[in-house]
């Protein structure tokens, strides 16, 4: 029994682990206008419906796009034109959500569910095993009452 949990416990974190990996590990941009237009894609156009800065081609959204490469070459971090872009147009450009306050119940609510899920699943596969043993174990008492009751019934 432990074995197999152990097992099956091992697959599992080797699985969470390569899809963690793979949806954290973009690789990156790689020059200065690769990060700008990752940047970009990260923000709402603020007069257009349902569009990126990176996709709108609306003069803010161009002024917005310079922006940001002015300060990508400028070497500023990513928090920091966050920062200035949230300053200036207000929390609705921000397309990545903040992992505080209330907001950070979409970053926590997923694990957290997905964690109980799983303690459910172990939950009811041990009470299908129990219950598949007990089953067992009552057979085989009927089994070998049936067996005695007949040796006597011979004997």
């Amino acid at each position: 029994m432990s074995r197999n949990l152990v097992g099956w416990a091992a697959v599992f974190m080797v699985g969470a682990s390569a899809l963690i990996f793979a949806a954290v590990d973009s690789g990156g941009p790689v020059t200065n206008a690769d990060r700008a237009y990752s940047l970009a894609k990260d923000f709402a156009c603020p007069v257009c419906q349902g569009q990126s800065v990176a996709e709108s081609d609306v003069p803010v959204a161009r002024n917005i796009r310079r922006e940001i490469r002015v300060w990508v070459d400028e070497g500023r971090t990513d928090g920091y034109i966050r920062d200035q872009l949230v300053s200036f147009y207000d929390e609705d450009i921000d397309y990545t959500p903040s992992a505080s306050g209330i907001t950070s119940l979409v970053w926590i609510l997923p694990v957290v569910g997905a964690a109980g899920a799983g303690a459910g699943l172990v939950v009811v596969f041990r009470r299908w095993r129990l219950e598949g043993e007990q089953e067992a174990s009552a057979a085989d008492i009927a089994l070998v009452a049936a067996a005695r009751a007949e040796a006597e019934d011979r004997g």
